[in-house]
């Protein structure tokens, strides 16, 4: 048999594997819209379904990590934590009683990049290990005023 045939044979059987390794451990995109925000900041909710909770009520770790990445998604330009902010709200029950609550939110900002189309990559751990991250195409404009109040809601598991 031809060496060369054999090594195209091979490079042609080993090909899918190549391809499978180089997108990663990051969940499918393709049911996300792109968001068209002012601002590269927003607020991370972990969802199932439209029952939102604490990466704790999933068996999460408490930590998010959320990565600014190039159009593409292959590259990291910026990583940041998310921060967990703890407001005391007022609101007013069925019956007209007010009452005053807490409320958590998760929150982050990445500032002073370029106008441009990013990835947002959303990271949730277990036990330490980071879990596939869950993408959202965002383009970026500092042009735009409207106000930065995206609500990105992550899956607490990858999609499938």
């Amino acid at each position: 048999m031809n060496p060369s045939l054999t090594v195209t044979a091979l490079l042609f059987l080993l090909n899918p594997l190549v391809v499978c390794e180089t997108h990663g451990p990051d969940c499918s995109t393709l049911k996300y819209s792109r968001h068209k925000v002012s601002c590269l900041c927003g607020t991370v909710q972990v969802c199932a379904g439209d029952i939102c909770g604490r990466p704790s009520d999933y068996q999460l770790d408490d930590d998010i990590t959320v990565e600014l990445r190039d159009k593409a998604g292959t590259t990291i330009l910026d990583s940041k934590k998310v921060i967990v902010e703890t407001r005391e709200k007022e609101g007013t029950t069925q019956v007209g009683t007010k009452v005053s609550y807490k409320t958590t939110e998760r929150t982050f900002c990445f500032e002073g990049k370029g106008a441009g189309d990013y990835l947002l990559a959303f990271v949730l751990h277990k036990n330490g290990v980071p879990q596939p991250a869950v993408k959202f195409p965002t383009n970026y404009s500092r042009k735009r005023n409207k106000p930065c109040n995206s609500i990105y809601m992550v899956e607490p598991t990858c999609p499938k």
